[in-house]
């Protein structure tokens, strides 16, 4: 009795069911249309990006082949280093770039050592600067803009005790010729 009763009710609420069917049409039809194209294109692009993220690990020519390219561009590398001869002049550039700063350095001196099978020259030096922070901080940024190759290796600052705004700045700088 109750089945038949839930059954007629049904029946007379057409427009309800009408409106189901329609809903469930529009969202397979959007389904179709819309997201399916999109995860699509999402899966293509996740696809590129993985590829350019993480290229195929190369094989053994390849790696042959990268061991060359290192060799040339090393010895390019070394073909661009100025000659020992040249060291006066990198000097005199960090004694310009401290005074364009109002800066001032008590003594600079350099070590020598031979590195690496090229017959590299790595001359490295250690000194203090104090100064102001604003006077500091050019001068590091005219060292990494330099033509001539400064690797700052170590760097650290250290404010001053009873100054105003002094800053002890530490560096170890190195510069390489052939």
């Amino acid at each position: 009795m109750k089945l038949k009763r839930i059954i007629r009710a049904l029946r007379f609420n057409r427009f309800f069911w009408g409106s189901c069917a329609l809903i469930l049409l529009i969202n397979l039809v959007f389904y179709v249309v819309v997201v399916k194209p999109q995860r699509n294109h999402i899966e293509r692009l996740q696809a590129l990006y993985s590829k350019k993220r993480n290229p195929d690990v190369p094989r053994e020519r390849d790696e042959i082949a990268r061991y060359r390219i290192a060799g040339v561009e090393l010895k390019l590398f070394k073909g661009k280093l100025p000659s020992k001869e040249k060291f006066v002049e990198q000097v005199r550039e960090i004694h310009e770039l401290l005074q364009r700063n109002g800066l001032r350095m008590q003594r600079l001196t350099f070590k020598p050592e031979e590195v690496g099978p090229l017959g590299l020259w790595k001359y490295s030096s250690s000194f203090s600067v104090r100064g102001k922070f604003s006077q500091l901080k050019p001068f590091i940024a005219d060292l990494q803009n330099s033509k001539s190759l400064f690797c700052l290796d170590r760097i650290s600052f250290k404010r001053v005790s009873n100054s105003r705004g002094l800053v002890d700045l530490n560096l170890e700088v190195s510069t390489y010729f052939k």
